[in-house]
């Protein structure tokens, strides 16, 4: 068997949620320029204790937070209105960007890859917001650095239309050689989420006239 191993990332896309309870979304809209995606878990686990035993262990996946690096997210003005809405600016009609203090951020799905050396991955987290960014600004020296903007986010399980606590989740990802892999930046994919192993407790069952 081949030995895989992913690395890098590129291929960074933003999805803007229109409808937070339908969870419909807008075309994906790719951003170049991707320095690092860190992605960090968060994950409670509750412990009870009765009869000098563990009586029972609990545990919710919160969703997580990390930081998007970017070189480039100014570049065009396109880019510059998603941005501004992802983060709670405000584009002015003359082109500027006004820094607003109390506009609401709009939520959004974030779309990426990571290339491997046999499989490659793509993943979608379906429930992100985006934090204003960070920057450090130093002046030019021998060798000239560009500036990198920091986006820290968040991200949240969402229960997916028809399901129930059971089935939250946070997103999903795809692999090289499956269907959906060549086209998986060109929308949101909700279909097959609720999607059951054949032989578990919630797989159809034939009806009383024979039927599914």
């Amino acid at each position: 068997m081949a030995r895989n191993g992913f690395f890098g990332v590129r291929n960074s896309h933003f999805a803007i949620c229109t409808d937070e309870d339908e969870f419909t979304y807008e075309r994906p809209v790719h951003m170049a320029g991707t320095v690092e995606i860190s992605m960090e878990p968060s994950v409670e686990t509750g412990t009870s204790h009765a009869d000098n035993e563990v009586w029972l262990e609990e545990q919710q996946d919160n969703g997580g937070s990390g930081t998007m690096s970017f070189y480039d997210t100014e570049g065009t003005p396109e880019n510059r209105q998603l941005i501004a809405d992802l983060v709670g600016y405000t584009i002015a009609e003359d082109g500027r960007t006004i820094l607003s203090a109390n506009k609401k951020p709009k939520k959004f799905a974030f779309m990426c890859e990571q290339p491997g050396h046999v499989l490659g991955r793509r993943r979608c987290l379906l429930m992100c917001q985006l934090s204003k960014p960070s920057q450090t600004l130093t002046t030019n020296s021998d060798t000239p650095e560009i500036t990198q903007l920091d986006y820290p986010f968040t991200w949240k399980p969402i229960v997916p239309p028809g399901g129930n606590a059971d089935d939250r989740t946070s997103g999903y990802d795809s692999f090289t050689g499956l269907a959906d892999y060549d086209t998986f930046f060109d929308a949101v994919n909700l279909d097959g989420l609720l999607e059951k192993k054949p032989g578990t407790d919630d797989e159809p069952t034939q009806s009383e006239d024979g039927g599914e």
